[in-house]
Formats: structure tokens, C-alpha cells, sequence
């Protein structure tokens, strides 16, 4: 395993970087020749037909290069690929990222033969290879990337890793997590599997220390016996995506990065099977509960309470509590009374908890109440208040974020909020939420499922350090 670590690593903290087809002109590896090249990291440029490259003296080949290279970057066209994974053998790199696309996805026999031959290069040496098809990887620790990362638009210190078989949807969920406060550790984009795949990079972020969730999107896999000895072991929470649910949708796969996505009925029975594996629905559903399991701790028991200003969305969680087998909290009657202390005669206090329009004046206590309630483990806070009062009152939410976040940690209780009105409703709690690590998400189904995940994992033999170790 530490042999595997350590190939690994080299795709994440690389000493030393070539870009082979690196450019100065407007094309596909533009933007990460330009982060490289200005970055900390040590970095060569490589083109045949280029001498200066935003101010670097540019190489014909890799093997011009007087120092070690530890990491080669790929981005020159297809025909010209095998070569240059030949020249980067020669070199005697230890990583390899081909981020061009066109080989055994495009079903031509000329480039389904280059991808294989690949292959039997990487089996043949001691050099890993990610790709080809894909964009490649991300640290956001180190801030080392071979894509297009604004690092000045992502969350530090986030824990999330994620897995992807396809590159550009990787990237365009990293800016959308990114704009939901959401932060991540590291993203891996494997396209059509020539060498690494998700098996390697699971075990690797099982190991890392700064990955607390997995994340995987899945198209298809080869090493099936593998995957389910390494999906045993895992003791982090995994949450798969797993598409090819459809005869269509299949086929797609095979033309998207040339997997077979194999019979979903399979895939549902393995993720099934074993603790910590959760299939989720779609990327948003992945991200709101992936951001759960980063940021709040796991519930003792499966008693859910309610507090909102709509008693109308706190009857439909109620509906999906009872359909995802938790329960709804029984307040004490000396939690009730609490509340009823502080709150008009109109409010309904019995769980959920409706306080309507009174909600910013009795929250505070009425929230201390419910969470200091031993019948309580987890709570879900719905806001539903519209646009125009809170910008003509100036109303701020700060003061309750800041309450949840403490009485959360102070009782070890998760809370989850769903936010319901306008996206500037919505900005409004983003612009705070990140500080107090309060998840805020706009599906009632997707906090009630991440409480269900929760729950789960904590009554999972993996959290309760049972498994052997990889």
C-alpha cells in the first residue's frame, strides 16, 4: 500500500513538471501552461515548434531537459501521443498525464491500438499513467493543477475529494461547489482508464490526510473483484454516482470515454452490500451531502427535529423522514414550554416546529430549546422568508448561523439548512454559511437524505474502527 501511495503522490506534489505541447496561443492547455509557468511549482515547457513560451525557454523533448522530470503533462495530438510517452519512459519520469482525447472512445482501430499500446507501456514500467481523455488532477492544498482551477474562487481547507471519469464535468463542478461555499481536497479526472483508475485513487484517498468524504462518478469499471475488495475496506464515507442506468445512457458511456457501464443491477447490489457506499441521484444531491459528512457530526440516533417559518415544507420532510425509515423527534413537554414562553399564541410548536413570521425574534431560543432536548439528534432548520423584508429590515443572518454552529458543536448534533426563495435569498445565507461550516442546500430531500447517510455510517462498522486495514 505504500509502494501505491507513493506512485500516487507523484500526480499531487510533483518536484518537477514538462508540458509536452505546452502553448502560448489560445488552445486546449492554454490556461494550465500559463498557472504552471507562473507558479511555484518547477515547470519546462515542451514544443517542437515554439522557443520562448510566456517567457521560458521552451524544449524540443522532454529528454532536452538538463534536470529530473518527475510529472509529464500531455497535451499534443493523438498520433503524436505514444511517442511522447515513449520519450517520457525514456526519461524516466514517474507520473504521466495525457489529458488528449480521440482513442479507444472514438472506436477508430488506429487509436484504439494506440491506447493499447500505451497500456502495455505502463504495465511494462514503472512510470503510472492517467488518461487519456481526461483533464487531469487538482490539489486544492498545494494548489497544483494541470486544469482550469481559479484558485482564488475556491474554499480552502475543504475535505472533499472527488473521482470523475469525465474531465470537463469535473471542472464545471468544482466552480459550481465552489459557488455553493462547498470546499474540496483534491479532483481526479481518469478518462478512458489506460493505467490509473478508481481503484488506485481510492486506496490513495484513503490514506490522505486531508480527504475526509470520497466522491465518485462513475462510468464504468474493469477491475469489478477489485473494486469490491477495496469498497469492503474503505472506512471513509463514499458517495458513487454511477450513470448508465438506461440502455441509452450505456451506450453513451462507450462513445464518452470507451467504458462498459455493465448491468446497474450489479453496481446497486455492490453499493448496497457494504457500509460507508452511498449511491446518490445526481452531482448537486452528492455535493449537499458530501458537504454534510465534511462539516457536522455524526448523530446519535435517528430523532430528527424541524424549525421553520413554513409549515407547509416542514410537513413535506416530514414525508421524506418517514420514507427514509428515520424518525420524527417527540419534543419534551419542558421544550415545548420553553418556546411556548417566548412565542406568540399562534405558533406551532409541537415538531416541526412552524414559528412563521415570528421567526427572527424567538429562533435563538426556541433553537436552544429544540437542539438541548435529549429526544432531538440531529435538527433541520428550513428558512423560507421572502426577498423584500430582509432587505428592507437589513435583517441579518449571521447571528443565527453563529448559534446553530455553536450549539451544534457544544451538543454534537447536526443541522442542516434549506434555504427557500430567491437565488439573492439564497446568496445571502452563502455569504456567511462557509465561516460557520453550517451546510445550506435547497432540497428538503437531500438534507433529509445526508441525515439518513449519517445516521448510517454511524451505526456502520466502519465508523466504529472495525476493519481491517489496507
Amino acid at each position: 500500500m505504500s509502494d501505491q501511495i507513493t506512485d500516487m503522490d507523484v500526480f499531487f506534489n510533483p518536484k518537477s513538471i514538462a508540458i509536452i505541447g505546452a502553448s502560448d496561443t489560445f488552445k486546449f492547455g492554454y490556461t494550465m501552461t500559463y498557472y504552471l509557468l507562473n507558479s511555484d511549482f518547477k515547470t519546462y515547457p515542451v514544443n517542437i515548434s515554439k522557443d520562448i513560451i510566456f517567457g521560458h525557454k521552451v524544449f524540443k523533448n522532454i529528454n532536452d531537459i538538463p534536470d529530473d522530470i518527475e510529472l509529464a503533462i500531455i497535451v499534443v495530438r493523438n498520433e503524436n501521443v505514444l511517442q511522447i510517452v515513449k520519450d517520457s519512459v525514456k526519461k524516466r519520469v514517474k507520473g504521466i498525464i495525457i489529458e488528449t482525447a480521440g482513442f479507444a472512445e472514438t472506436g477508430i482501430e488506429k487509436f484504439v491500438k494506440i491506447q493499447e499500446d500505451i497500456g502495455v507501456i505502463a504495465k511494462n514500467s514503472d512510470v503510472r499513467i492517467i488518461g487519456p481523455n481526461c483533464v487531469g488532477v487538482t490539489n486544492f492544498n498545494n494548489k497544483f493543477t494541470t486544469t482550469e482551477i481559479d484558485f482564488n474562487q475556491s474554499i480552502e481547507g475543504g475535505t472533499i475529494s472527488i473521482i470523475a471519469q469525465s474531465g470537463v464535468l469535473g471542472n464545471i463542478f468544482v466552480e459550481w461547489s465552489a459557488s455553493q461555499k462547498i470546499g474540496f481536497s483534491k479532483t481526479i479526472t481518469l478518462g478512458n482508464k489506460v493505467d490509473v483508475d478508481e481503484i488506485d485513487m481510492l486506496e490513495y484517498l484513503e490514506k490522505d490526510t486531508n480527504t475526509n468524504v470520497i466522491t465518485v462518478y462513475l462510468e464504468g469499471v474493469k477491475r469489478g473483484p477489485k473494486l469490491i475488495e477495496i469498497l469492503r475496506k474503505l472506512t471513509k464515507p463514499v458517495l458513487i454516482l454511477k450513470n448508465g442506468r438506461s440502455e441509452i445512457g450505456s451506450k453513451a458511456i462507450k462513445s464518452h470515454t470507451g467504458s462498459i457501464a455493465g448491468d446497474d443491477k450489479i453496481y446497486d447490489a455492490i453499493f448496497k452490500q457494504y457500509s460507508g457506499i452511498y449511491r446518490v441521484n445526481n452531482f448537486y444531491e452528492m455535493f449537499d451531502i458530501a458537504q454534510v459528512f465534511a462539516t457536522q457530526p455524526l448523530p446519535k440516533g435517528k430523532n430528527i427535529a424541524i424549525i421553520t417559518s413554513s409549515g407547509s415544507l416542514g410537513i413535506l420532510a416530514c414525508d421524506e423522514i418517514e420514507r427514509l425509515g428515520l424518525k420524527l423527534a417527540v419534543l419534551n413537554e419542558s421544550t415545548i414550554q420553553q418556546m411556548r414562553s417566548i412565542s406568540p399564541n399562534w405558533t406551532s410548536l409541537k415538531n416541526p416546529v412552524d414559528l412563521g413570521p415570528s421567526i427572527f425574534m424567538t429562533f435563538s431560543k426556541s433553537l436552544k430549546a429544540i437542539l438541548n432536548d435529549e429526544n432531538v439528534d440531529a435538527l433541520l432548520h428550513i428558512f423560507a422568508v421572502p426577498q423584500k423584508p430582509l432587505e428592507t429590515f437589513s435583517i441579518p443572518i449571521t447571528p443565527h448561523l453563529r448559534e446553530m454552529k455553536n450549539l451544534s458543536t457544544k451538543l454534537n448534533k447536526p443541522v442542516i439548512t434549506c434555504v427557500f426563495g430567491s437565488r439573492w435569498v439564497l446568496e445571502y445565507f452563502l455569504k456567511h454559511s462557509y465561516k460557520y461550516k453550517i451546510p445550506i442546500m435547497t432540497q428538503i430531500s437531500h438534507a433529509i437524505k445526508a441525515f439518513k447517510f449519517l445516521y448510517d455510517f454511524s451505526r456502520s462498522n466502519k465508523n466504529m474502527n472495525k476493519n481491517t486495514e489496507i
